[in-house]
């Protein structure tokens, strides 16, 4: 057998693990970011953002408004959509007002 001449048949593919190590991960988080504001826009909640929401039962929230149970996918239908800003969760039928805050 000669070593100077690589068989191709044996030769062993070769992973560029370092060149683009980032790029998947980067794409997957744009898209998620994308998902959660079309998912956001289709419930009439700005997802993601500092709020300030005003409840049927009168209570006031501010902070930060997430979809709770959030997956890797994330996706709900409005009748059935659960929020969460802070500790409190809550259903978008239950949102009297919402508005954005800084």
């Amino acid at each position: 057998m000669d070593f100077s001449q690589p068989n191709q048949q044996f030769r062993q593919l070769a992973f560029d693990f370092a060149c683009n190590s980032t790029d998947g991960l980067s794409l997957w988080r744009e898209q998620r970011r994308a998902s959660i504001r079309r998912l956001g826009i289709e419930l009439g909640c700005p997802l993601g953002e500092q709020c300030e929401i005003e409840l049927q039962s009168g209570v006031i929230l501010r902070g930060k408004l997430v979809l709770e149970g959030e997956d890797l996918f994330p996706s709900a239908e409005r009748d059935s959509a659960l929020l969460r800003l802070g500790d409190h969760i809550f259903s978008v039928g239950e949102i009297d007002s919402c508005r954005r805050i800084q």
